[in-house]
């Protein structure tokens, strides 16, 4: 998902500059792409001012105190002069707004016209025609509806970025919980999964505030989209009708949402700092939804985290400091995967009730601001009564993960062994369970472990028959690729991956498109570590044989007309092989391989996904077995 907050143009820089207040009444005509806008603007300015208005819009008058003035276009600037505090009304008006019609659309934020150095607060009274909605970020303050159309009226007194505008033939349901407003603006085929949405959000937010704290914003709006997007705003979420359908996405991609309303847009982030958000965001939804859904599902997850970052060449890792949003696959690994896991190596060291506690405080000290990660080490600091440097600077400020070998290891005595970080440069400092099995049962130790090399023991109460070190994936390590079931991924983050397309015209193209939609960049490489395979059935079999490369797995061989999957030669390459039956079955892999990345294997049938999964791993190489 996509957090719009505004941040990311310097929030902070802006925090101490007075907003500008907008009393605006909108009238939109969706089926018409029509939107006329009188908007009153009240600000303090000096000199000639730029406001950030959309070149789609056509101004036909500008006041400044009520008396008309000349003004000026660029593009999409508007330029006034102004002198002191003024109230500023603009009328302007578009009828090019591609992304409205009357199956519903939005509008981008520079609908409002709005000076770059400023944040808005604003009163936006909407209307439309029958059978239509409208909705902006804030608090619903007013709406009718009557035989001449809708209207509804927002506010939003916190300081923040222009709103977006959001309209669409919506079926509305409600819910208040402990005051807050709950709604769903859905689409007539989804109207039926309204009430299912508003209670598990209400169940949502109920759980967050009493971890974080009060939920900061006067209501939650689900709205449907026709168009395929995934957006978070301050107190709604923008969905994709289709996705919204999915039966997963109330347990998965909602509580998400809900919680980037703390995350992300009530606690802003510092992006020139590092993006925190979503690697906090991914812990206490995804991965603590993960937690209560199944057992063993949450440390999946954690193992998952750590594939997809053994995947990452190492010239793609950055600093989390150095992450800001998720601008192509390498980038979520690090910035939700990795975050993820500092995040949970916190609560693991410290414990629940401290985790908890720590990230109220930050919560409580932030609300309303822009915050760090120096900011989040502060509230940690504060409840655990330590100095946390050398953990955030080791995880936040490098690059980089520990690589761990478990050696020497004997029972003769007790237990004995030695762990060794063998990565370039400084040991990182490491909280490491260890399970040390008897006859007896299973004891469970913890080791702390700052230097490169260093041997532990322990007594046993019998002898031991095997050492277990970090059994269940509490530790951010950069595993051998080369000891994991190969994935998508392995292929898709290698920039130098070779591309080989076997046919012409149409497969050719279908072929090409399929490379692109998976490779980052889309341009194939002339690497020799991984590669891609493309085409139709019969063709890629015989390369395969021909070039000596492993067959298709017996498994999979015959199902579905359609399937894509990972192998590696004798070569140590990692393949990923993708035919089907027809054009058509390479149509439907382009469209949903780039959505199983962290898989081994698709199968489809039928231009539907019939089947997936991941290759069995190999035994855990930071185990010793005694015999």
């Amino acid at each position: 998902m996509l957090v719009l907050t505004g941040s990311t143009w310097a929030v902070e820089a802006l925090a101490d500059v007075a907003p500008v207040h907008h009393i605006a009444t909108v009238r939109i005509d969706p089926a018409q792409n029509q939107i006329d806008v009188v908007d009153t603007l009240t600000l303090t300015a000096q000199g000639l001012t730029h406001f950030r208005l959309s070149s789609t819009f056509k101004v036909s008058s500008a006041k400044v105190d009520g008396t008309a003035v000349s003004f000026s276009r660029t593009q999409d600037r508007l330029s006034l002069r102004l002198k002191g505090p003024h109230t500023v009304e603009l009328s302007y008006a578009s009828r090019e707004l591609p992304s409205l019609d009357d199956e519903g659309g939005f509008i981008d934020p520079d609908w409002l016209a709005q000076p770059d150095d400023r944040l808005a607060t604003w009163g936006i009274k909407g209307s439309v025609p029958n059978g239509q909605k409208f909705v902006v970020p804030g608090r619903l303050v007013d709406e009718t509806e009557t035989d001449g159309g809708y209207t509804a009226q927002f506010e939003s007194l916190t300081p923040s970025a222009s709103p977006i505008l959001i309209t669409g033939p919506y079926h509305v349901h409600e819910l208040m919980a402990n005051g807050v407003r709950l709604r769903t603006y859905f689409h007539a085929e989804l109207a039926a999964l309204a009430n299912d949405y508003l209670n598990d959000t209400a169940g949502y937010i109920d759980g967050y505030a009493a971890t974080v704290g009060p939920y900061p914003y006067p209501g939650f709006f689900i709205l449907s989209a026709t168009h395929p997007v995934g957006w978070g705003l301050p107190g709604m979420t923008y969905m994709g009708r289709r996705v919204l359908a999915l039966p997963f996405i109330r347990t998965t991609s909602l509580p998400h949402e809900i919680l980037h309303n703390w995350w992300g847009n009530a606690v802003e982030v510092d992006y020139q700092k590092g993006n925190w958000a979503e690697g906090l965001t991914t812990y206490q939804a995804d991965h603590a939804m993960a937690e209560k859904l199944r057992p063993g599902a949450a440390q999946e997850m954690r193992q998952e985290w750590l594939r997809n970052y053994a995947a990452l060449p190492r010239e793609s890792d950055q600093a989390l400091s150095a992450f800001r949003s998720k601008t192509h696959d390498a980038s979520q690994v690090v910035g939700y995967g990795k975050a993820a896991f500092v995040f949970h190596m916190l609560k693991t060291q410290w414990g629940e009730n401290v985790f908890n506690k720590a990230l109220q405080r930050f919560n409580r000290d932030n609300t309303r601001k822009v915050a760090g990660w120096a900011d989040i080490k502060a509230a940690f600091e504060a409840e655990t009564q330590q100095n946390l440097s050398a953990f955030f600077s080791a995880w936040i400020e490098r690059s980089g993960a520990p690589e761990l070998t478990l050696s020497d290891a004997t029972n003769t005595d007790g237990v004995r062994f030695t762990l060794k970080q063998i990565q370039d440069g400084l040991a990182y400092p490491l909280n490491i369970p260890i399970d040390i099995e008897t006859p007896q049962g299973i004891q469970r130790h913890v080791v702390n472990l700052v230097t490169k090399s260093q041997t532990f023991s322990f007594a046993t109460s019998a002898k031991a028959t095997a050492v277990r070190v970090d059994p269940d994936t509490d530790v951010f390590l950069r595993l051998n690729a080369a000891d994991m079931p190969p994935i998508l991924r392995d292929i898709t983050l290698d920039p130098t991956a070779q591309v080989v397309v076997l046919g012409d015209g149409v497969v050719q193209e279908l072929g090409t498109e399929l490379a692109q939609s998976l490779l980052q960049p889309a341009d194939p490489g002339d690497g020799d570590k991984t590669v891609l395979i493309v085409g139709l059935q019969a063709p890629v079999r015989t390369y395969l044989a021909q070039h000596h490369l492993p067959a298709v797995p017996e498994r999979i061989a015959a199902q579905g007309d359609a399937r894509a999957w990972t192998a590696r030669d004798g070569a140590g390459r990692t393949l990923l092989v993708a035919e089907a039956l027809d054009a058509d079955g390479l149509k439907a892999l382009t469209r949903v391989l780039p959505h199983y990345k962290k898989r081994s294997y698709v199968i489809m049938q039928d231009g539907q996904t019939f089947d997936k999964g991941t290759w069995p791993a190999k035994l855990q190489a930071l185990t010793v077995h005694f015999e």
